[in-house]
């Protein structure tokens, strides 16, 4: 049995927990916890995998293509290369399990982590980290 702490990490108004990694998971995938505060929000972006939210407390507005859900309970799927994110309105604190296929995700929000910790990035900096974990940010 694979035994460890929790391995938490604050990310933009939000904070993640990871659950599994792709080393887990025979590089499968990995999967993650985001604890949202209120107004806790992603930007709009695509990612070359897929994903599967699943709110477990609270209400998130997630936006999947051209779609918008108001989620409270369950899952989500988001298919690679669709433009996505999400955002908590409700006020409340929210709770969703991530789930994305392959590796690279969690090093993609750790560095994220790392580059807004004082405050907005240098956009310079976020360009390069984004192409190197094949995201693309959009304009909302």
């Amino acid at each position: 049995m694979n035994v460890r702490t929790a391995d938490t990490f604050p990310l933009m108004g939000a904070e993640a927990v990871v659950l599994a990694t792709a080393d887990d998971t025979h590089e499968a995938w990995e999967q993650f916890e985001l604890r949202l505060g209120p107004g806790a929000r992603s930007p709009l972006h695509t990612l070359e995998a897929d994903k599967l939210f699943h709110v477990v407390a609270g209400a998130v507005t997630i936006r999947g293509g051209e779609e918008e859900w108001v989620v409270t309970d369950g899952p989500v799927f988001v298919p690679a290369g669709t433009p996505h994110c999400y955002r908590n309105d409700s006020g409340a604190p929210a709770r969703m399990i991530v789930t994305v296929t392959g590796r690279g995700q969690i090093d993609f929000l750790r560095g994220m982590s790392r580059l807004t910790a004082d405050g907005p990035p240098d956009p310079a900096a976020v360009a390069a980290h984004t192409a190197a974990h094949g995201v693309t940010i959009l304009p909302a």
